[in-house]
């Protein structure tokens, strides 16, 4: 039996690619429908996400201040935050925790300035001329102390010789501060915590006491020898070397925990940079004659203000200008007058105006000392108030109550 194909070969391909285009069709299809879902998946994660967005917003609006947002309603989340008294206490501890050093460093110490007025006040010593304070106000915010005084001299009765002696006196003075160091075990200088230093002054030199092993200030530990607990021939231990061998055991790890507390006098004011290098590597000039104790090594002050020449010798013109007591045009004298004191004598009255180096009053500041022409100084740790007013406080109606 014999089949004739009555379809040309041009049809058959025509077919072929019909076929061919349709299976395309219907892949592009499919991957639109696939574009489409995946497109509508995402819309509907963004509305949820804005939709849960809003919701968080109107809840942070709520749970802070009660006003909800965009007119929503507020749930009943409780008491709004933002209503609650002291709210500063309550909220970000840990970060007020972590802010508590710079807190500290930027404390005010008020005290300081009955030290500045203790050094800056003529008192009779160097050439007769004695101001007395009427009275004393201090805005430590502005970082000022204003007062009235009355000047004496008594090697002259009329002029402005006093007020010229205070006038050069405190455009002379400047103040020091800085940190006391000792040497760890890796060699290396750390700072000594200052409620461990205890500074005294004595013939023109300022020492620290270093209470080495209180509580908080560090001490090397003391460490016993370790000693062998004896064994029987076959090198095992009975049962009392056991018992020998804990005990002893335990008394080396208390004699380890033992801190031996000494007190080391650590010299501050050095003559020279040379001196400085010297004291630093045990090898004090200014020891006492007689004294047979050696010099420790590795203790040290750091001055934030002292400087020093090429030569070594100590720059005062160079300190002042780092650390100078008063700003730029720091002093204001109000117009004086002459008039009788108490005792009928003739006194210059004034009143005086300091703005004073922010650095003076601040905590963070440690070790203060402040140094007038004469190099007197006053330190944190001991300060004598002298006689420097005319008459005592007296306290107002609700101090006395």
């Amino acid at each position: 039996m014999y089949e004739i194909s009555l379809v040309p070969d041009v049809k058959a391909e025509l077919l072929q690619k019909q076929k061919m285009r349709n299976l395309i069709i219907f892949i592009c299809i499919i991957v639109a429908c696939v574009c489409v879902g995946i497109i509508l998946i995402m819309l509907s994660i963004m509305g949820a996400q804005s939709l849960s967005i809003k919701g968080q917003e109107n809840e942070i609006a709520c749970r802070a201040d009660g006003i909800p947002s965009k007119g929503d309603k507020c749930n009943n989340f409780g008491q709004p935050v933002m209503t609650f008294k002291n709210v500063n206490e309550l909220l970000t501890i840990q970060d007020q925790m972590n802010s508590i050093g710079t807190l500290n460093s930027n404390r005010v110490k008020f005290s300081r300035v009955f030290g500045i007025l203790d050094v800056i006040l003529p008192d009779g010593r160097a050439n007769g001329d004695v101001v007395s304070i009427n009275e004393l106000s201090a805005d430590i915010s502005k970082n000022m102390i204003s007062f009235d005084a009355i000047g004496e001299s008594k090697e002259i009765n009329i002029g402005f010789h006093v007020l010229e002696t205070f006038r050069k006196g405190v455009n002379r003075t400047y103040f020091d501060y800085g940190n006391y160091m000792r040497k760890n075990s890796d060699g290396e200088y750390e700072v000594i915590p200052s409620f461990c230093i205890k500074e005294y002054t004595e013939k023109g030199y300022t020492y620290g006491k270093y209470m080495k092993g209180e509580p908080g200030c560090e001490a090397p530990m003391v460490v016993s020898d370790t000693t062998e607990v004896p064994s029987d021939e076959e090198g095992n231990q009975s049962s009392d070397e056991n018992a020998e061998e804990e005990d002893s055991k335990e008394e080396k790890k208390k004699e380890e925990t033992e801190v031996k507390k000494e007190v080391i006098v650590i010299r501050r004011t050095y003559d020279s940079s040379e001196d400085l290098e010297n004291y630093k590597n045990g090898n004090d000039s200014k020891k006492k004659e007689g004294d047979t104790k050696e010099s420790v090594t590795g203790y040290y002050f750091q001055s934030e203000c002292f400087k020093y020449k090429e030569d070594g010798s100590f720059d005062e013109n160079e300190t002042l200008a780092t650390c100078p007591l008063l700003t730029d045009n720091g002093l204001s004298v109000g117009q004086p007058s002459y008039g009788r004191g108490k005792d009928d004598k003739m006194v210059l009255s004034f009143s005086a105006n300091l703005s004073l180096d922010p650095r003076v009053f601040k905590s963070g500041s440690k070790h203060m000392q402040i140094f007038g022409p004469s190099r007197q100084n006053v330190t944190d740790s001991y300060v004598e108030v002298r006689d420097m007013f005319t008459a005592k406080a007296k306290a107002t109606s609700e101090e006395e109550e």
